[in-house]
């Protein structure tokens, strides 16, 4: 069994869809979840150029009919909420005591419209790296889930909606660091007249007390 610190949280991805509406109010209240599924992908950072590059074609191909005019919604990510690490004793951080990380690298998003729905693909590059106390034993395969946020806000700010996901690495033996990339499909409902209301992505991870400061002091 793998270390775990006091401090873990194990999240399971969510699945959900929108109907239409017309006022922000109106929004809030369909907006009672928001994406359709969820996929990912881990690679070894140490996978050959070749094998990285059949990767990336394959992701940049999710959605092929791109929205022309700007209506893809911007997304925001929180310098202090794209990284997540997790220590033995998060009250007591040291490099000794690091069990793992987990960083956001990059955010790309592609729309288009079907219907009373933008359809928006969301695809989240993590890199993860294991700590000194991530095994008890040399041949043990960690297992992390390392929960983190999206959440829909219109052009004031005011959050619509938010869910929580969780980002899953299982580490080979051999393993020390990883790249994991996630797909995440929503739908967004259109104004009755067709138009994209001017919609926020917000992306971050959910991160205790603890892992807010640690990541404040540094």
């Amino acid at each position: 069994m793998p270390m775990m610190t006091k401090n873990t949280l194990l999240l399971v991805a969510t699945c959900f869809s929108l109907t239409a509406c017309q006022t922000v109010e109106g929004i809030k209240k369909d907006f009672g979840s928001f994406g359709s599924s969820v996929s990912n992908k881990v690679t070894d950072i140490k996978t050959d150029i070749a094998t990285k590059k059949e990767a990336s074609t394959a992701t940049e191909n999710l959605a092929p009919t791109i929205i022309s005019d700007g209506t893809c919604p911007s997304i925001d990510v929180d310098p202090q909420l794209s990284n997540m690490s997790e220590f033995y004793d998060m009250e007591k951080p040291t490099k000794g005591t690091e069990v793992s990380n987990l960083k956001l690298l990059n955010t790309k998003s592609a729309c288009q419209v079907a219907g009373e729905f933008l359809e928006v693909n969301i695809e989240l590059t993590f890199a993860g790296k294991l700590g000194p106390k991530a095994k008890r034993k040399a041949n043990d395969r960690p297992f992390f889930a390392y929960p983190y946020f999206v959440a829909v806000t219109d052009a004031g700010g005011e959050e619509l909606a938010k869910e929580l996901f969780a980002a899953s690495v299982t580490y080979d033996k051999n393993q020390e660091k990883v790249e994991l990339v996630e797909t995440i499909r929503q739908k967004l409902p259109l104004n009755d007249d067709g138009s994209t209301p001017e919609y926020k992505i917000k992306i971050g991870f959910q991160l205790t007390e603890e892992q807010l400061f640690y990541n404040a002091s540094r």
